[in-house]
């Protein structure tokens, strides 16, 4: 997650510590400059938020950008990036905007790795959602997915998109890693719960964001200026940053399911995107999925007997499928 705002203009001398993972020196980012046309280098430094990514803010005599520096992603899959951005930005969609070097490449290499170029959004984060503010993102998502709706890069089999073959295969992994009794426990429950997914090949599949954290999203006053951070954007079912948005709000860590929330939230985004009988009828599944997926980056969290994802999925069978498509659509 990385936050662009005013802000980050201020001196090194009072910005936070560090967290790049790689140090760019000063040849190394005249260097990179020097490659595009926009204007003469004069300062850097990192961004003081982030947590996989190097990025710094580079100040150059035409204005700020910021250099998005990728650690643990292929050439491709950081294509696949450029390429969403490139297609929602030319339609309007507020995101900051990637600029291409001088012979129109957007995204580049430095000592093997790849790295973006991006626009320096001005706005600040919230540290919750009020009302108003998330009625605007849950609109956000749904112009997002009707703009990519179908659309699907080449590069797209270079991302992880999430399937239940994904996370199966995640989990698998994961298991593997831990190598103990608990790990393959919650594998063996992964491999039950998931076989009763129902996701038919006909559910409408595009591009999700899938990461609509509070530090994603930038702020004018009241008024959404951003989204940023698609480095987790994948082709995925439709639904699902939808389910993301529901599960983060009405179902907050820890705290009970909200339906009347959660129905909210389902208006809100049928109020941009209308959803069709199909979408409706499984976003009980597209709900558990992103439960599944979840769980896998906190696979090693609680015991096999009573971890949270367990718990969630436990509460949903209970709730039923048509308790819950009433709850949402009544």
């Amino acid at each position: 997650m990385v936050r662009f705002w005013h802000d980050d203009l201020l001196s090194a001398e009072t910005a936070c510590p560090m967290v790049a993972s790689t140090t760019f020196s000063r040849v190394d980012l005249i260097d990179i400059m020097d490659s595009y046309s926009l204007g003469e280098y004069r300062s850097a430094r990192p961004i003081s938020a982030g947590t996989v990514q190097t990025n710094y803010i580079v100040e150059t005599t035409q204005g700020a950008f910021v250099l998005k520096y990728y650690e643990n992603r292929s050439y491709e899959s950081v294509q696949f990036e450029a390429d969403v951005v490139r297609h929602i930005h030319a339609q309007g969609f507020p995101c900051a905007a990637i600029f291409p070097n001088q012979v129109g490449e957007y995204v580049n290499r430095h000592q093997q790795k790849p790295y973006m170029l991006f626009e320096f959004v001005e706005g600040e984060p919230v540290d919750a959602f009020n009302p108003h503010q998330l009625t605007q993102v849950t609109q956000l998502a749904a112009r997002l997915q009707t703009l990519t709706e179908g659309f699907r890069p080449a590069t797209t089999p270079h991302r992880w998109n999430y399937t239940p073959e994904l996370c199966l295969r995640l989990a698998h992994q994961k298991a593997h890693e831990l190598d103990s009794e608990m790990g393959y426990a919650k594998l063996r429950w992964y491999e039950r719960e998931m076989a009763h997914l129902e996701l038919p090949d006909a559910l409408p599949r595009g591009i999700c964001h899938a990461d609509f954290d509070v530090s994603n999203v930038l702020f004018n006053g009241d008024a959404v200026a951003a989204l940023l951070d698609f480095d987790d954007a994948n082709y995925t079912y439709l639904t699902f940053d939808l389910i993301a948005l529901v599960d983060g709000n009405a179902w907050p860590f820890g705290e009970a399911f909200n339906p009347a929330h959660a129905r909210d939230i389902v208006q809100d985004y049928r109020a941009v995107r209308p959803l069709s009988d199909l979408e409706q009828a499984h976003l009980f599944d597209v709900h558990k999925l992103q439960i599944f997926i979840d769980g896998i980056w906190f696979y090693a969290r609680g015991e096999v007997a009573d971890f949270y994802e367990k718990q969630k999925v436990a509460f949903l069978d209970q709730f039923g499928r048509d308790a819950y498509s009433t709850a949402l659509f009544s």
